[in-house]
């Protein structure tokens, strides 16, 4: 019962260090799934201003073609232009602030995505290093003779007399 009872305990202590083993591929994988998330964000991003500044165009030629329009008298038809004009300014603007902002999270989370992958890479390392040098999985401090308690020294520290 004993043996079967140590048996357990040993492989309870062995599953974390299995665990951890894989971890750093995954947050390689992690890193750099979120580059590429970044990536394409930045990219949606620029062309997100882009379409603002299609907007801005459209405005500023509405806003001319009411012009042409007040000078023929037509005043209601130049009036919806110029509606229109500033709801297309509007828009245009809000698209291009949103494109910035989606450029920058863009980049921030490739950067993201670098240093994630890097403490991978570092994690993948530090387990092969330590599979290679022989290293054991850490497991907690037993003393070196079980008879004796970890706070008693070995050997007394004066010689008994006689």
């Amino acid at each position: 019962m004993k043996t079967f009872l140590m048996g357990i305990v040993a492989a309870s202590l062995l599953v974390p260090a299995a665990a951890r083993a894989d971890r750093g591929e995954r947050l390689e994988k992690r890193g750099e799934r979120m580059e590429r998330q970044g990536e394409r964000r930045e990219k949606r991003g620029e062309h997100r201003e882009q379409l603002g500044q299609k907007f801005e165009q459209k405005a500023s030629a509405d806003e001319q073609k009411a012009a042409e329009l007040r000078q023929d008298g037509k005043t209601r038809a130049a009036n919806a232009m110029d509606r229109k004009a500033a709801r297309e300014e509007r828009r245009g603007q809000r698209l291009e602030r949103q494109g910035e902002r989606m450029e920058k999270q863009g980049e921030r989370r490739e950067k993201r995505g670098q240093r994630v992958e890097k403490r991978g890479e570092r994690l993948e390392n530090r387990n092969a290093n330590g599979i290679a040098n022989g290293a054991r999985p850490a497991t907690p401090a037993t003393p070196a003779q079980p008879g004796v308690s970890a706070a008693s020294p070995a050997s007394p520290a004066t010689p008994p007399s006689k």
